[in-house]
């Protein structure tokens, strides 16, 4: 049986990563969040034995030896704000995951490292759909630390036998992506901002035109890359779009959920268009995603 540390467990994909690998293994899992961005009701209801939960910092663990993979999910995971809260996002995004690099070369001991990285460090890229050799034109400090985070893992693998996995999540949607407690719901996913606001009676707010483009990919899909990039026992450090390998435009997704449509200005540091070329994850992960963003809405919808 294995242990593993999922960080930012009680965030939106850190949550179902969790009842996702409490489902399919028999893993002993530990989990950690100081609850920053995270919420409690969202792990709240798991009741099983195998799961114990660290309220703390990542920044307090001093020890990963019981583990044989990490999955490091643990984030400020917002574009706006990492352009006003600098330090804090530089602390969560990349002085924390160096701090668990830091542990294992100090331990001498090298877990799996399962990283969430993003798309959003091809800035607009140039090629579409795009692939994991397009080159990194970061847009935000919040894609500059993912991408900083990537090129510590590459340079100091050359010196130490670090194993790593780097996910590049596109646009991840489903059960939880909205928080209306947190004080950046409005960076939330799109998909769960229209959501509530439908619910609520609320007009949609579309930002420019809407004719910007996501790769929308569902948060099962999500923890199943996760999942099975865990399972490969070689080393693969490498980086592997996670998305559904299409695209939406923002107002076409705003009609499919509602009629009533406000516009509001465009948001700086984001990207025109994403979309995925999935197929090395396909390939070398055995993974491709299996929902379906129309489904979604329509169950969201209805129920």
């Amino acid at each position: 049986m294995r242990n593993v540390l999922i960080t930012g467990v009680a965030g939106f994909i850190g949550s179902n990563l969790l009842d996702y690998l409490l489902k399919e293994t028999d893993w002993n899992i530990d989990g950690i969040d100081n609850l920053s961005t995270g919420r409690l009701n969202n792990i709240e209801h798991v009741k099983d034995v195998r799961f114990k939960f660290i309220n703390d910092s990542v920044m307090s663990l001093s020890s990963l030896r019981k583990y044989s993979a990490v999955f490091h999910l643990a984030a400020l995971p917002r574009i706006q704000p990492s352009f006003e809260l600098i330090i804090e996002h530089i602390n969560a995004n990349l002085i924390c995951t160096m701090h668990l690099i830091e542990i294992m070369i100090k331990e001498n001991h090298y877990p799996k490292l399962i990283y969430s990285s993003s798309s959003a460090i091809y800035g607009t890229p140039e090629n579409y759909p795009t692939n994991e050799n397009e080159s990194a034109k970061s847009l935000s400090p919040y894609a500059y630390q993912k991408e900083e985070v990537e090129k510590y893992l590459k340079l100091l693998e050359t010196r130490y036998p670090i194993d790593y996995v780097n996910l590049r999540y596109f646009n991840p949607y489903g059960p939880r992506s909205f928080n209306p407690e947190n004080k950046f719901n409005a960076y939330s996913s799109v998909v769960g901002i229209f959501l509530y606001r439908k619910k609520n009676g609320m007009p949609l707010l579309v930002t420019g035109d809407g004719s910007q483009r996501r790769d929308f990919i569902h948060v099962y899909d999500v923890a199943r890359a996760n999942y099975m990039a865990s399972l490969k026992k070689e080393r693969i450090n490498s980086s592997f779009n996670i998305g559904h390998g299409s695209t939406l435009s923002v107002i076409d997704l705003a009609k499919m959920i509602s009629n009533e449509i406000e516009f509001i200005p465009k948001r700086e540091g984001e990207s025109e268009i994403t979309y995925a070329d999935i197929t090395k994850a396909k390939e070398y992960l055995d993974w491709s995603p299996k929902f379906e963003l129309v489904d979604f809405i329509n169950d969201e919808l209805n129920n």
